[in-house]
């Protein structure tokens, strides 16, 4: 059985539709989202959503 700290909270995307969950990612890289079973299109494969954020200049010039 997993530790706690070993679990990680993570955003995870459904590979069939894209609809992304809060999920956890067990120490096998396992991905499960919280409070159901999979998908609400019935799939439960999922993988991570890179959530950095990217280096992206936003120009905020003002007027």
């Amino acid at each position: 059985m997993a530790h706690k700290d070993d679990v990680s909270r993570v955003l995870a995307a459904c590979t069939a539709c894209g609809s992304v969950y809060a999920a956890r990612q067990w120490p096998d890289d396992t991905i499960r989202v919280i409070g159901q079973d999979g998908c609400s299109c019935g799939s439960t494969d999922f993988e991570l959503v890179d959530d950095t954020a990217d280096d992206t200049e936003v120009d905020f010039e003002g007027g």
